[in-house]
C-alpha cells in the first residue's frame, strides 16, 4: 500500500534539496511530491478497482489550515521508505 501525507505548499520544489541534505538518494526512495494542479483518491473511493481507500487518521479542522512543513516530516518518511 501507500501512505500519503499532507504538508504545507512548496513541498513539490523542495523535496529533491530536503533529500540531498539529508543524504538520501531521491531515486533510491519511493518518495513522491504532488504540487499545484494535483490530486489524491481520498475517502470514500475506490482506487482504480484495487480496493477501498482509507484515512489512517482523518483531517480535522484544526490542522487542515496549517499542515506541517515538509521537512518536519521527512526524515522519518526518508528513515521508513529506505527499509522497506
Amino acid at each position: 500500500g501507500r501512505a500519503q501525507f499532507f504538508v504545507a505548499p512548496g513541498a513539490a520544489t523542495e523535496l529533491p534539496g530536503l533529500l540531498y541534505r539529508m543524504g538520501w538518494d531521491d531515486a533510491d526512495l519511493d518518495l513522491r511530491a504532488l504540487g499545484p494542479g494535483a490530486h489524491i483518491t481520498a475517502p470514500p473511493s475506490d482506487l482504480g478497482g484495487l480496493g477501498p481507500v482509507r484515512w489512517l487518521r482523518p483531517p480535522v479542522l484544526d490542522t487542515a489550515a496549517a499542515p506541517p512543513q515538509a521537512r518536519l516530516l521527512l526524515g522519518t518518511l526518508a528513515y521508513i521508505c529506505h527499509r522497506s
